[in-house]
């Protein structure tokens, strides 16, 4: 029976979209007689810390414990929750990849192959580790491209950084056995900027393995966005630009980050701003809201791609994305017609908001989200796309 390891900083009770997807790509090998195990961090976004027992965990030693979901087992490596701190939440990394080394260095028998999801970036090193001096069949998802973003955003001042930090990254995705991204558009980039192999890069949606949530049968003017409220997800400047537009749609926003403050401070009688709550409750609070905001920096194009953007087409939303027009999320939108996207660049909103009070268009659009969930993003296409890998 084949041994594999996933590798990933978040996961479940993480309401994280990507540690769920993780979770779930498990599960469904374990469903195939894969005999596979999950390697994370204690819980990052939880805001009760160290509760530890409420959320299912259970303490094995000093700086490990255990969980399972839908019978996978998980290691937990202990971790501080996740700080707004660029320096602290850096040290964090450092921290978790200590322990993680260490994990693997005794464990590396139990494994044939291990899969490792790429935030934070510093992942590579880990990547490189199991691959080099483990001599482990490795699998890099790359679903947020770094040094490219925190350049782009600038977080990263020091230009000699930047480039010993795409050296890094250049020798991992070159040197391991194969890569994954979520876009076209990122493959493409990798292969004519980063100059990988094509052979060696795999292009794999995202999915959301959820109960799809039955549609809304009245279009009314509401919108939500549940997520991170940082800095690449742009969601004060939307808020200006949706603050001038005459169409009076209403916003309500669930989440929490750097920017959260900023954003509460933004709101009024058309946009209501909510701590995260459960993707169960979430369903509730949102089955009458038509419509979901998807969000990036106009800076980022291909680097990177929202998880949720699958989460939002599983509840049945019509997307509303907020990105360049030359992203990746704007020609996913654009390809497979699953709603509109509104250039940060353009002045733009009423007259793509416009489009959605024809009825023709959307009907279309809750056909094409239909077709989505049941083939291009569907859970067992997408898994089976994983295990060929191994």
């Amino acid at each position: 029976m084949k041994k594999v390891l996933f590798h990933s900083l978040t996961i479940p009770p993480d309401q994280v979209s990507t540690g769920k997807l993780v979770a779930d790509i498990a599960s469904k090998f374990k469903e195939n007689n894969i005999n596979v195990e999950v390697l994370a961090s204690t819980p990052q976004y939880r805001f009760d810390s160290g509760k530890f027992t409420e959320e299912g965990l259970i303490k094995t030693s000093k700086n490990i414990y255990i969980s399972s979901y839908n019978g996978v087992n998980i290691t937990h490596l202990t971790s501080s929750k996740r700080s707004f701190s660029r320096t602290k939440r850096f040290a964090q990394w450092i921290s978790f990849h200590i322990k993680s080394l260490k994990y693997l260095i005794k464990n590396r028998n139990n494994f044939d192959t291990i899969f490792i999801f790429s935030y934070p970036p510093t992942m590579n090193l880990i990547a490189i580790f199991t691959k080099k001096i483990l001599r482990i069949n490795t699998i890099y998802s790359v679903w947020e491209l770094y040094p490219e973003i925190a350049n782009k955003l600038n977080e990263m001042n020091f230009k000699f950084l930047h480039k010993i930090f795409k050296k890094i990254d250049n020798y991992c995705l070159k040197n391991i056995d194969h890569v994954v991204v979520n876009s076209d558009e990122l493959k493409t980039y990798l292969i004519l900027n980063r100059k990988i192999h094509k052979d060696k890069i795999k292009v794999i949606y995202h999915f959301a393995n959820e109960p799809e949530v039955p549609r809304c049968k009245n279009i009314t003017k509401d919108i939500m966005y549940a997520g991170n409220l940082g800095t690449p997800q742009n969601i004060e400047s939307f808020i200006n630009v949706f603050s001038n537009s005459t169409k009076e749609y209403k916003l309500t926003i669930f989440g929490s980050g750097s920017q959260y403050q900023k954003i509460c401070d933004l709101s009024n009688a058309f946009i209501k701003v909510n701590q995260y709550v459960s993707r169960e409750k979430l369903a509730v609070l949102t089955n009458k809201i038509p419509f979901a905001l998807v969000s990036l920096s106009p800076e980022i194009t291909v680097e990177g791609f929202p998880g949720k953007t699958f989460d939002y087409l599983k509840m049945n939303k019509i997307l509303i994305g907020y990105s360049n027009s030359e992203s990746s999320l704007a020609k996913f939108i654009e390809k497979y017609q699953l709603g509109i996207n509104i250039d940060p660049n353009i002045n733009e909103i009423d007259v793509k908001l416009s489009m959605l009070e024809d009825e023709k268009f959307i009907k279309q659009i809750y056909s094409n989200i239909s077709e989505m969930n049941s083939h291009f993003a569907s859970v067992d296409l997408v898994v089976k796309q994983y295990m060929k890998l191994i």
